[in-house]
């Protein structure tokens, strides 16, 4: 809760302005970002490129309930074929549809603030920025920082997996209250998290008695610590979701099986997606390219592989980025910088400030959020967020700071109705288990 007690750092008789801002909030890929003068014409010998994250889109697209659905072509007329003179012609055929389908989500984002600091920081005088202005711009950051690391996952919202109870990544025994996962690169402290035995399965209860927050993280180790000892329940193999402070086992509060679809049940090749599988006759078309690199470096051969394979499937390998890490973007650029072919002069400015590398015509840039050893193909052009509100404060009552009764203060909601989803599977890829350093 915002007081006078927890905003103190920030006002002018304690500090020298302005307030530094010391968590990640690096650039939000999947929703592009404008400059701030809506140009981005910074001296780049390179045409620059539009990439303003993957736009909301309603053409086509109807809503029944709390769902989308789109028709898609699936299949041709196979009425066609060449005969003989006086021979009997081909049987009348038609085109072939289905449609997809998919449920929103619900995203929210909650403040309250005190009466006390609302007059307190009301002018500058007061603190360096007004109050109610600094946690509503920080809570929709905050929100979008969540929405969008939803957005590199498989639906389930998981946002890491228990690798060592005993051991962390370089074999050393792991101290009181720690873990080892397969990544840390969702969390920066403090966030509160529920624990799973397994994911996709609805209605399980959390392992867990009351939501336990992060205190500690050692990306070199790949370990987190809890603020409480999980060493009665946690065990390899089971699952962590980010969890309300209040969120206790008999009643979770938490994303568990709430998530919006994320690149990686996107862009497959197996799993079902949108009320389509892969696995059922007459849509076999409804899949990703998927190449594995078993654990190579990515260079052009394994991008040449991935895109080839995109353009052959769906006839279509334009209007693409390829989205990935840090890791895997520099090592591709370092392999470039060995054929004498990369400089800094030859990168590319996209329209949002994002500076790609380029294969074959097609940027590369990289997002903090990407899971360490994937790159995804993302075809623009077919991938959309369907979303029945953009980012809201709940004033439906005529108010965006609602009272508490019985309270000296006020309480702030954001939401966002939304889900991301594709209308051409196979205009995407992505590779997999890619030699990488990022943890």
């Amino acid at each position: 809760m915002a007081d006078t007690a927890s905003f103190s750092a920030a006002m002018k008789t304690k500090f020298i302005g302005p307030i530094r801002d010391q968590l990640n909030s690096n650039k939000i890929l999947l929703f592009g970002l404008r400059t701030r003068d809506g140009d981005d014409k910074q001296d780049m010998p390179h045409a620059s490129r539009d990439f303003r994250g993957i736009v909301a889109d309603s053409t086509g697209i109807d809503f029944v309930g709390n769902e989308f659905r789109i028709p898609l072509r699936t299949s041709r007329n196979q009425g066609t074929g060449a005969r003989a003179e006086n021979a009997i012609l081909p049987a009348p055929g038609n085109q072939g549809y289905k449609y997809i389908s998919e449920a929103l989500r619900y995203f929210y984002g909650l403040f309250n603030i005190t009466g006390q600091l609302l007059k307190a920081s009301a002018t500058n005088e007061g603190a360096f920025r007004r109050a109610l202005q600094a946690e509503m711009e920080g809570l929709t950051d905050d929100l979008k920082r969540h929405v969008n690391i939803q957005a590199y996952g498989l639906g389930d919202g998981v946002i890491a997996t228990v690798a060592s109870t005993t051991v962390d990544a370089k074999g050393d025994a792991l101290p009181a209250n720690t873990v080892q996962l397969d990544s840390t690169i969702y969390f920066q402290g403090g966030e509160y998290v529920d624990i799973y035995a397994a994911p996709n399965v609805p209605g399980s209860a959390p392992l867990n008695a009351a939501a336990v927050y992060v205190t500690q993280i050692d990306r070199e180790r790949v370990t987190v610590t809890f603020s409480a000892d999980p060493s009665g329940y946690i065990a390899d193999g089971q699952v962590i979701v980010r969890a309300s402070s209040d969120s206790v086992q008999a009643f979770p509060n938490n994303d568990y099986m709430d998530a919006i679809n994320g690149l990686r049940n996107i862009i497959d090749d197996t799993e079902p997606l949108h009320g389509l599988d892969p696995a059922n006759a007459g849509e076999s078309f409804w899949r990703s390219s998927v190449v594995d690199a078993e654990g190579n470096t990515i260079g052009d051969d394994l991008l040449r592989r991935l895109k080839d394979a995109v353009g052959f499937e769906s006839g279509s390998d334009e209007e693409m980025v390829l989205i990935t890490t840090r890791g895997i973007r520099n090592r591709y650029a370092q392999e470039l910088v060995a054929y004498k072919r990369f400089n800094d002069a030859q990168s590319v400015k996209l329209r949002g400030g994002f500076t790609a590398l380029l294969f074959d015509e097609t940027p590369m840039v990289y997002d903090d959020h990407c899971p360490s050893g994937h790159l995804f193909a993302v075809n623009t052009d077919a991938m959309f967020w369907s979303q029945m509100s953009d980012w809201e404060w709940m004033e439906e009552d005529g108010e965006v700071l609602k009272w508490e009764p019985r309270y000296d203060r006020y309480v702030g909601i954001l939401f966002k109705y939304c889900n991301l989803g594709t209308w051409a599977r196979n205009r995407h890829g992505k590779i997999v288990n890619a030699e990488d350093d990022v943890k």
